[in-house]
């Protein structure tokens, strides 16, 4: 029998603190590998601590003292593990900062979560996108399962809302709200399908120009057929942004 699928509502500790379990958006690594904290009213405890790279500027540092930093704090604030909210191109410090972790944290009792790029030891969980525009998400997943295994595995749930140029000249396309695809299938009257593939809703329109744009987006119902996916492959968790759980309604 599957386990049921757990959300993990990510957010700063005043938003956070409201849903269970969280991990808590409150440090970043600075220049030359300092850790950068806001990490005021994370409560004690329980939870993750989601470490994000944006003010990383590539400069040396200690990753060995970071990663003993990073534990300390997981520790200290009883979190169960860390989380490598890592979007920059791959950078070599950061690659040891965290195999570092994956071989403190596991001895301690802490997870480590890490992009798939970034993943170098068994011991990490492996963090995997489904916002996609192209390819197939249910064989992406199978192929993650084989390779990692299903215990491994937490989903990037990120609330995919974005506008593509046809034929597919603008990679991912142009980010839009939610609002703003609502809007465009009301003032265009047209009709919304479903992707299995994609697992995702989507529609397409032409512009004054005449262009085509392919847009692609997610709701609650889409929100349920991945973490149905998931489940039946033995996922069992996924991080997503709080906003987003309010937005779709997640429990």
């Amino acid at each position: 029998m599957n386990e049921p699928f757990t959300y993990i509502c990510c957010a700063p500790p005043n938003q956070a603190d409201r849903r269970s379990p969280a991990a808590y958006m409150a440090w970043g690594i600075g220049p030359g590998m300092t850790l950068l904290s806001a990490n005021a009213g994370v409560p004690r405890g329980g939870g993750l601590m989601v470490v994000s790279d944006q003010a990383y500027d590539r400069s040396e540092g200690d990753h060995r003292r970071l990663a003993q930093e990073c534990l300390y704090l997981c520790r200290s604030l009883g979190l169960t593990g860390l989380v490598c909210d890592f979007e920059q191109p791959v950078r070599r410090t950061l690659e040891m900062f965290v195999a570092e972790c994956a071989e403190r944290f596991p001895s301690r009792g802490c997870a480590v979560y890490a992009p798939e790029r970034y993943i170098c030891h068994d011991s990490l969980r492996v963090i995997l996108p489904t916002a996609l525009t192209s390819g197939s998400l249910p064989k992406r997943l199978r192929q993650a399962v084989a390779q990692y295994g299903a215990n491994r595995i937490a989903l990037d749930m990120e609330r995919i809302s974005r506008d593509l140029l046809l034929p597919g000249t603008n990679g991912n396309g142009m980010c839009v709200s939610p609002d703003s695809v609502a809007m465009l299938l009301s003032s265009r009257g047209g009709a919304s399908f479903f992707s299995g593939e994609l697992a995702a809703r989507y529609f397409t329109y032409k512009d004054a120009e005449g262009q085509t744009h392919f847009v692609v987006y997610d709701d609650a119902g889409t929100f349920r057929y991945k973490t149905e996916l998931a489940a039946q492959m033995g996922i069992r968790e996924g991080f997503v942004l709080y906003p987003d759980m309010v937005g779709l309604g997640l429990p």
